[in-house]
């Protein structure tokens, strides 16, 4: 077991399938409405931040690699938050739609003009529809049945359409070096994902093929979070102005890299040796239906 930096809760691992999840998962989700009240909370100035250049700029990165793999620009971002990716997605020529279970979500979506609503995944009005791309950004750590998910992705997808989702790696060097200070471990988190318990639930449950599932990403903030977790609270306050400069010092790296050619190049490298040894901090998954 390990004890969360949010509080005292613990993680259990599946002895048959490896798979990590929430020991008290049923008391969380019961607790759902309270924790996903966040975009409600949101001010102008935090979306500003959020629409920053650099995420956009990434976006668009993603958006070309997928339409190199798929026939038409038909997206659906499930979970879609604020609209950080429709927004880019409908500026690039997407056809992008958007659902999300938090009202405040679709609502930050309706000013901007973005077509979002609040829909559930399994809702039937969406049945009849197909899309040759469906994005699931930090989604499934969050839901007691992934496998329902990956299984309705593959429902909704068009022949050929692609799955993109990432999530938190249990696997990462940052869990290994942070353990009971990690702030992923947290109540609105009920799975926890390695490449291997990801990989088998496409494989066994789905018949989408990989493309690829990375580990990607190592937060330079992570070493600045070890070393003050050697010698400082980790929960409360304390564990909440940690976790706020941790952001502060990953957005000023992300501005660099974007301004510097040689700090970009250096980056790709480590990404690459970090996702080869399964040790970044996020699985990016790329998981395609076949075509007919």
């Amino acid at each position: 077991m390990l004890s969360g930096a949010s509080g005292n809760l613990d993680v259990n691992r599946c002895k048959s399938c490896g798979f990590v999840y929430l020991a008290s998962w049923e008391q969380s989700l019961a607790k759902s409405q309270e924790l996903y009240d966040y975009y409600g909370r949101l001010s102008e100035a935090d979306l500003t931040r959020r629409y920053s250049p650099e995420n956009r700029a990434r976006q668009q990165e993603l958006l070309t690699a997928l339409a190199g793999h798929t026939r038409g620009r038909r997206l659906l971002d499930v979970g879609c938050g604020d609209g950080q990716l429709l927004q880019t997605a409908k500026d690039e020529g997407w056809d992008a739609v958007g659902i999300d279970l938090a009202e405040t979500a679709i609502l930050l979506c309706h000013r901007r003009g973005l077509t979002a609503s609040k829909t559930d995944f399994f809702d039937g009005s969406l049945d009849e529809k197909r899309f040759d791309v469906i994005v699931m950004s930090e989604l499934i750590e969050h839901v007691p049945s992934p496998q329902r998910f990956l299984k309705r992705a593959e429902e909704l997808l068009d022949a050929g359409g692609v799955l993109y989702l990432t999530t938190p790696n249990f696997g990462s060097l940052a869990r290994r070096m942070l353990g009971a200070t990690w702030s992923v471990i947290h109540p609105e988190h009920v799975g926890y994902f390695e490449r291997s318990t990801l990989r088998k639930i496409a494989s066994e449950q789905t018949r989408l093929r990989e493309i690829k599932i990375e580990a990607n990403n190592i937060a330079p903030s992570t070493f600045v979070g070890w070393l003050r977790a050697r010698g400082a609270p980790t929960t409360g306050e304390a564990a909440e102005m940690h976790r706020d400069t941790r952001k502060g010092i990953d957005q000023r790296l992300r501005r660099a890299v974007l301004r510097s050619r040689s700090l970009g190049t250096t980056k790709d490298l480590l990404n690459h040796a970090i996702s080869r040894a399964g040790l970044g901090d996020t699985l990016v998954a790329w998981l395609q239906k076949p075509p007919a």
